[in-house]
């Protein structure tokens, strides 16, 4: 039978985050999903969650080629079956609402590309059970969605699509960071993204510990950022002349100063 929801997981090396996100999918109260979890690297504490944790009607793939989360988002999403297709990454979770929040507004017709609101939580990982040191709910009720085409600010878990909306598109794994905000603008190049109120996305960060997050390693330095924004601005211009000017007072505020045409 054919699951309303695929999640697709991408995993490297972080067993605990990894139990704590199944976990969360466990726990919610809309049970009509598959799990499509695909490791690029595989040691025996995450083996031991993988054969634990996941159900008949999930799959798991341990990949080969070089690590990184777009290639495993490739992977799970060529595999999925559900209706509408959800990322959710090893070290972020779900409140037990979430998927049932979001199951009438997919059901409607016409949808296509949903966004719920994220809680954030910070977190110390080198501590036993990883600990919570805060929380702060945050709403996009108000967000223009249009300012996505200058910069992202919906985390990727945040959203949900059609699967039938998403064939040709994937995650560029050259990359070395941006590569959320590339894939959901080719999503915004055939839908724009429509805000659902609340949800149970949240969001979990580590501040203390150096390379918790992906963001914080060496590969997301300044220099790459601006690189990546280029690319990606290069490979999806700016559907309006505002947008286009947007875009070019973002970069010159880092010192790059290019003709509003390039845009």
């Amino acid at each position: 039978m054919q699951p309303f929801f695929s999640i697709v997981m991408a995993t490297h090396h972080r067993p605990a985050t990894l139990a704590r996100a199944l976990a969360s999918l466990r726990a919610q109260s809309c049970a009509d999903f598959e799990i499509l979890l695909v490791a690029d690297a595989l040691d025996a504490e995450t083996a031991a969650v993988v054969a634990r944790d996941l159900g008949p009607a999930d799959s798991f793939v341990k990949r080969t080629g070089p690590s990184g989360p777009a290639a495993s988002r490739n992977q799970g999403l060529a595999l999925a079956r559900g209706e509408w297709v959800v990322f959710l990454d090893d070290d972020d979770s779900f409140e037990p609402h979430h998927l049932a929040t979001l199951k009438p507004h997919c059901e409607r017709p016409g949808a296509q590309v949903l966004f719920t609101d994220v809680t954030v939580v910070t977190e110390d990982r080198a501590q036993p059970g990883i600990p919570e040191l805060g929380r702060q709910a945050g709403s996009f009720a108000a967000a223009d969605v249009s300012t996505l085409w200058v910069k992202n600010f919906i985390p990727l878990h945040c959203l949900a699509y059609r699967r039938s909306l998403l064939q040709g598109l994937s995650f560029d794994a050259h990359l070395a960071s941006q590569e959320d905000w590339d894939w959901l603008l080719g999503v915004c190049s055939r839908a724009m993204p429509v805000h659902v109120a609340g949800g149970g996305a949240v969001m979990h960060k580590d501040y203390i510990n150096a390379g918790a997050r992906r963001g914080q390693q060496e590969a997301s330095n300044n220099t790459t950022v601006v690189l990546d924004f280029l690319h990606v601005y290069r490979r999806w211009p700016a559907p309006t002349g505002a947008l286009k000017d947007a875009r070019a007072g973002l970069l010159k505020g880092v010192g790059l100063a290019l003709p509003v045409e390039w845009f």
